[in-house]
C-alpha cells in the first residue's frame, strides 16, 4: 500500500494540482480544504505526512501543525505559506515541522520534500522500535531465574551500574561465561540501570568482522585515510559517546588492535583513521568473553596489559545447567513468549519433559534452550509439550549429575550407573564456575585445602571453559 499523504490547502485548484500530481508518482492522497476537517481525517487515516498551508479557514495551520505533534509524533509535516518571510519558517521549525515551501509551489520540489519527509519518518520509527526494543531487553527482571546464583548476579548488576566518576567517566567492565548464557543482556542491564540510560548502548562483536573492518568500525576514518574511504566516518566509540560500548568477543581481536584498544581506554581518547587529532570520549567500555583469557595470554594471544585494564570489574555469568530449578522456569518463559511471537496455542510442560530439561547438560546454555523452545511451540498435537517433542535423546545427556542452587545434588541413574570420581569432577566444577574459579572460596564451598583442591583440578585436569 503506497504511503498517505494529507494535503490541507484552502484553495481548491493548488490542492487538487498537488494530489493529483503526487498520486502520478505512486502516493495516495487525502485532501482537506479547512484546519479542522484535515484534524479529523489525519486522526481517522494516519497519514506518514502531511502537507499544510499556514493560512487557513477556522484555525491557521501553525495550529494544526502543534495539534499533530502532539496527537501524532511520526507524522512529518511540510508547511506552505505565500509569506515566505524568515519568521515564517523559523516559527513552523520550531512547532516541529520537518521542512517549508513558498507559493507558488514548485511541483517538482514538493515531490522531493515528501519523499524526503517520507525516509526521515521511516528512520525514526526505526529508531524508536531498536531504542524500545533495547530498553525491554535492559531491565534486571529480563534476566529472568529465581535461584541465588541469579539473584546475585541481579544485585551485583544493579551495584555496578551505579559506580560512576563525577567527571563522567566509568570503570570498564568485563563479563565472562560460556557460550550461550547471556552476556549481551547483562551488557544491557548495566547500561540500562546506569545513569547512562538515555544514552547510545552501541554493541560490536569482535570477532564477526575480519579485522581491518573491525578497526575502522571501532575507531572511525578520515576521507583517503585507505583507497575507498570516500568520506569521513565516526567510529563506535564516537557514536557510543554518553552511553556505553559493548565489546563482545573481545578474546578474539587481534594483538595490534588490542594496542589501540588499550591506548583509548587509558587516554580516554581517540583518533580516527588518518587524522591527525584526537578526540576525547566518555562512553563506558563493557567486554565480554567465553575464552580463558589467562590461558590465552600464557599462549600470546592476548595481551596481559590489556587485560589489567579492562578487568577493573568482572561479571561471571553462570552456565545453564547449575541453575537448577530455573531450567523449567526459562523454558515455560521461552514457550510463552514464542507462542505470542508466532501467535500460536500456548503450550505448558509436562512432567517428563520437566525431569529431561533438569538432566541435560545445555553445552549451548540458555541460547541453546530457546532454541528447543522455539521448537516446541510449532510442533503439531495439543498443548502439552511431551519428553520425545524436545528431541534431546539423540544428544545424549552429557551431565547426570545435577548439583542445584541451593546446594542439593541430583543423580540421575536412567542414563545407567555413574563412578564416584564422575560425581567428585561434576561437584567440583560447579563450585569453581560458582566463584568465578577462585580457588580459595571454591575449596571453601567443598570444604577442602586450597592444596587439595589444587591436586584435584590437576586430577581431572580442570580448567575454565574457552
Amino acid at each position: 500500500m503506497p504511503p498517505l499523504i494529507l494535503i490541507v490547502e484552502d484553495e481548491k485548484i493548488l490542492a487538487d494540482s498537488m494530489a493529483l500530481y503526487l498520486e502520478r508518482h505512486a502516493y495516495a492522497t487525502a485532501v482537506a480544504y479547512a484546519g479542522e476537517e484535515s484534524l479529523q481525517l489525519a486522526e481517522e487515516n494516519s497519514p506518514e505526512v502531511m502537507v499544510v498551508d499556514i493560512h487557513l479557514p477556522g484555525i491557521d495551520g501553525l495550529e494544526v501543525l502543534r495539534r499533530i505533534r502532539e496527537a501524532s509524533p511520526s507524522t512529518e509535516v511540510v508547511m506552505i505559506t505565500a509569506y515566505a518571510s524568515i519568521a515564517t519558517a523559523v516559527e513552523a521549525m520550531k512547532r516541529g515541522a520537518f521542512d517549508y515551501l513558498s507559493k507558488p509551489v514548485d511541483l517538482d520540489e514538493l515531490c522531493v520534500v515528501v519523499d524526503k519527509a517520507l525516509s526521515h519518518a521511516r528512520m525514526r520509527r526505526e529508531l524508536s522500535y531498536l531504542k524500545a526494543r533495547s530498553e525491554v531487553g535492559g531491565h534486571l527482571s529480563a534476566i529472568v531465574g529465581e535461584s541465588a546464583c541469579i539473584q546475585a548476579l541481579r544485585e551485583q548488576i544493579a551495584h555496578i551500574a551505579t559506580l560512576e566518576a563525577p567527571w563522567g567517566g566509568a570503570p570498564t567492565v568485563l563479563i565472562l561465561g560460556e557460550t550461550g548464557v547471556g552476556k549481551e543482556l547483562v551488557a544491557r542491564a548495566l547500561h540500562y540501570q546506569s545513569q547512562r540510560a538515555a544514552g547510545p548502548f552501541v554493541e560490536i562483536n569482535c570477532a564477526a568482522i575480519p579485522a581491518p573492518l573491525l578497526e575502522a568500525e571501532v575507531f572511525g576514518y578520515e576521507r583517503g585515510a585507505y583507497t575507498d574511504a570516500k568520506t569521513a566516518k565516526p567510529g563506535l566509540f564516537e557514536a557510543a559517546e554518553g552511553g556505553t560500548l559493548f565489546l563482545d568477543e573481545i578474546g578474539h581481536m587481534e594483538l595490534a588492535l588490542q594496542v589501540k584498544l588499550l591506548k583509548v581506554i587509558e587516554e580516554k581518547s581517540v583518533r580516527r583513521l588518518g587524522s591527525l587529532r584526537s578526540k576525547t570520549i566518555k562512553a563506558r567500555i563493557i567486554a565480554a568473553t567465553n575464552r580463558d583469557l589467562e590461558a590465552a595470554i600464557a599462549e600470546g594471544a592476548f595481551r596481559a596489559d590489556l587485560y589489567y585494564r579492562i578487568n577493573v570489574l568482572t561479571v561471571q555469568v553462570p552456565p545453564l545447567r547449575v541453575r537448577g530449578a530455573d531450567i523449567t522456569l526459562l523454558a515455560q518463559h521461552f514457550l510463552e513468549l514464542f507462542a505470542r511471537q508466532y501467535a500460536r496455542p500456548p503450550k505448558t510442560l509436562a512432567p517428563e519433559a520437566k525431569a529431561l530439561l533438569q538432566t541435560y547438560a545445555w553445552p549451548g546454555n540458555v541460547r541453546e534452550l530457546a532454541h528447543v523452545m522455539e521448537r516446541a511451540v510449532f510442533l503439531p498435537g495439543g498443548p502439552c509439550v511431551q519428553a520425545a517433542d524436545l528431541d534431546l535423546a539423540r544428544a545424549k545427556a552429557t551431565s547426570q549429575v545435577v548439583v542445584e542452587s541451593g546446594g542439593n545434588v541430583h543423580v540421575d541413574f536412567s542414563f545407567g550407573g555413574i563412578s564416584l570420581d564422575d560425581v567428585e569432577q561434576q561437584l567440583i566444577v560447579a563450585a569453581l564456575q560458582v566463584t568465578a574459579w577462585n580457588r580459595t572460596r571454591a575449596a571453601r564451598l567443598l570444604g577442602l585445602s586450597k592444596e587439595t583442591l589444587r591436586y584435584r583440578m590437576e586430577k581431572y585436569q580442570l580448567r575454565p571453559l574457552t
